[in-house]
């Protein structure tokens, strides 16, 4: 994720998630921890950083 800068915070606030529903079943990438970034991420998944599936924490 080097290089990359949200265009919301202009920092990098991504981690990774995994989202298990939605448009996009079984999708697994980077969202925004920001409030703004956080409700795009919303509109567009139905899910941000805090209810998409954290693969460090759900893991076995």
């Amino acid at each position: 994720m080097a290089g990359a800068y949200c265009k919301y915070c202009d920092q990098r606030c991504f981690v990774f998630r995994i989202i298990p529903d939605g448009p996009h079943k079984g999708w697994a990438g980077h969202l925004a921890t920001c409030a703004p970034g956080m409700e795009h991420d919303r509109k567009e998944t139905g899910h941000d950083h805090t209810t998409a599936l954290n693969p460090a924490q759900n893991s076995g």
